[in-house]
Order: C-alpha cells, then sequence, then structure tokens
C-alpha cells in the first residue's frame, strides 16, 4: 500500500499582540522561530508545504526573499482577523486535491522535532485524527484524515477545529507530546525558553 499523499500547513497569520510584535521572525538560537518550525517540516516525506500568512505577510515574504527562512511557499491569507480558522480553511482547499493527509503546524511550536512529526503520522488513522497530547488537554500539531477535509473547509470563527478533536464521534488518536505545550505567546515566553534552552537541547 502506498504511502499517504502528506501536505504540511504552517501557520504563521496571526498578529501576535500578546507579543507585540512579529513573533514568527523572532530569534531563538540565531534563527526566526518560524525557521525553527520549517526545518522539521522540511525533513518529512511530503507532496507539498505552505505556510499560511496574514497580519505579517510582508515581513515574512522578505525576510524569504533575504534568505532568513527557507524558500517555502507562501500563502497570504487576507482574512487572517477572523481567526485561526481561515487560515485552516484557505490551507485545505489549496491542498486537497493533492494530498490524502494534512499536517497542521503551529509556528511557535519550535521544540517539537522530526522524530515526534514522524511517530504522530505513524499513529494517525486512515479515517480519522492524530493529534498532541499536553498538559490535559489537545491541540496542534495534528495529522487529518481525507475524511475531514470537507469540515475544515468549512471552519469558521465560532467553533475552531479544536471542536473536532473533542468530538467524541470523530476517531481521534492522541499521541503524548510533551514539547507541544512549549509555545511563544509572549516575550517572557520567549526569555524563559531560552533560559532553560541549554537544559533542553543537550538533554
Amino acid at each position: 500500500m502506498s504511502r499517504p499523499r502528506l501536505g504540511i500547513v504552517i501557520l504563521a497569520a496571526g498578529e501576535a499582540r500578546r507579543f507585540g510584535s512579529c513573533k514568527q521572525l523572532a530569534l531563538f538560537q540565531g534563527k526566526p522561530l518560524l525557521q525553527h518550525v520549517i526545518e522539521e517540516a522540511m525533513s518529512l516525506e511530503h507532496e507539498r508545504l505552505i505556510v499560511v500568512t496574514g497580519k505579517y505577510h510582508v515581513e515574512i515574504d522578505a525576510a524569504r526573499d533575504s534568505g532568513v527562512i527557507d524558500q517555502v511557499e507562501l500563502v497570504n491569507n487576507p482574512n487572517w482577523s477572523v481567526g485561526m480558522s481561515s487560515s485552516i480553511a484557505l490551507a485545505t482547499s489549496i491542498l486537497l486535491d493533492n494530498c490524502d493527509q494534512l499536517l497542521l503546524l503551529l509556528a511557535d511550536q519550535i521544540l517539537i522535532t522530526r522524530n515526534e512529526l514522524t511517530d504522530l503520522l505513524k499513529n494517525a488513522p486512515d479515517d480519522g485524527m492524530c493529534c498532541a497530547g499536553f498538559n490535559g488537554t489537545v491541540g496542534p500539531p495534528v495529522v487529518f484524515s481525507a475524511t475531514h477535509f470537507s469540515a475544515l473547509k468549512r471552519l469558521d470563527h465560532r467553533e475552531g477545529a479544536k471542536h473536532m478533536l473533542q468530538d467524541p464521534t470523530n476517531h481521534v488518536v492522541v499521541y503524548p507530546m510533551k514539547s507541544a505545550a512549549w509555545d511563544i505567546d509572549t516575550t517572557q515566553d520567549l526569555e524563559q525558553l531560552l533560559d532553560v534552552s541549554s537544559y533542553i537541547f543537550t538533554n
């Protein structure tokens, strides 16, 4: 049986209001947060990878053109202010004809590794979803099978994708992933990660 064609979506459209600037390009260990996620995602066997931009499309596009981030495909979501659901719906509509699975990643979950993403994909059911479990909740990264593409296309701000993970009628596999809890919402979060990174990256 052939391997499912994987589409990868990195969500980087948000305003980063609590961060106060373009969080996606904030530096950690000499590289933008977004670049850390791009590198792990690019190492996976995939059909197509897109980064959905929004508020900071111009800045991220310039970073790509100057080589600060890799030469990835950028998709500008003009409705980014509606919320993450609009970016997921847009990405799904672009990728659904070429892919059998969608992997959704956040631009600020920079501690997630290729090995963890590979395990997530291995555990993904053919007719369902596999998501990260951390701190008593579930969330990205998430793998969706083609069964759910139609629902993803119809997402709106009132529900979002998380309700799909919590719907007991859906086939959802939860993969424990402590690293998924490390997202960067504020400059203090980034400073804290910088403080502990020497431990995290050497153990």
